[in-house]
């Protein structure tokens, strides 16, 4: 059932390239939400991802045992975007797509397993220097209110069921934080 679903979410990014010209050279890159077998973490597999302006990132609820979203961190997102999240994914094969056009970094976590170390990356195009993030807003969703981990320290899955703590730094050897 699961392949079938991601199956369906590529087969209808294809054919919405076909019938969309401007969009068919776009990519589509897909991350699910899983459990690792090894270490039993709750992941976004891959963490990280490096993107084109214009492609669509397809993420797919791979792990029957809970619910995951998708949810930017506001402060963390490029200048100009807005952030993003996604309703709550219950069913494995359930599906969440969004197209990035605006170049920069792009920081996320699953919002009930964030305090678990589930966050990614979505670079499209070249990494934000610091000062292009996007500044706090009235109204934004604030981490510091529910004592969740700081946004920047995210487990890296190595693809090997092991984890290790780092703190996400730019291309330029900034700490973003």
């Amino acid at each position: 059932m699961k392949i079938l679903n991601i199956t369906m979410a590529v087969a209808i990014a294809t054919l919405v390239g076909a019938t969309h010209p401007s969009i068919a050279s776009a990519g589509t890159t897909i991350v699910k939400m899983v459990t690792d077998e090894a270490s039993g973490d709750l992941i976004f597999e891959p963490a990280k991802i490096n993107i084109q302006p214009g492609d669509t990132v397809v993420w797919v609820q791979a792990d029957a045992d809970n619910e995951h979203n998708v949810a930017a961190y506001s402060d963390k997102i490029p200048e100009g975007t807005s952030p993003f999240v996604s309703p709550m994914m219950g069913k494995a094969g359930d599906s969440w797509v969004m197209t990035f056009d605006a170049e920069g970094s792009y920081f996320y976590h699953c919002h009930p397993h964030e305090a678990a170390g589930m966050k990614g990356l979505i670079v499209v195009g070249r990494t934000s220097l610091p000062e292009e993030f996007r500044k706090p807003q009235d109204g934004d969703m604030s981490h510091a209110q529910h004592g969740d981990m700081e946004p920047m320290e995210m487990d890296k899955h190595q693809g090997d069921g092991k984890s290790m703590k780092m703190k996400m730094e730019n291309d330029h050897g900034h700490q973003n934080n």
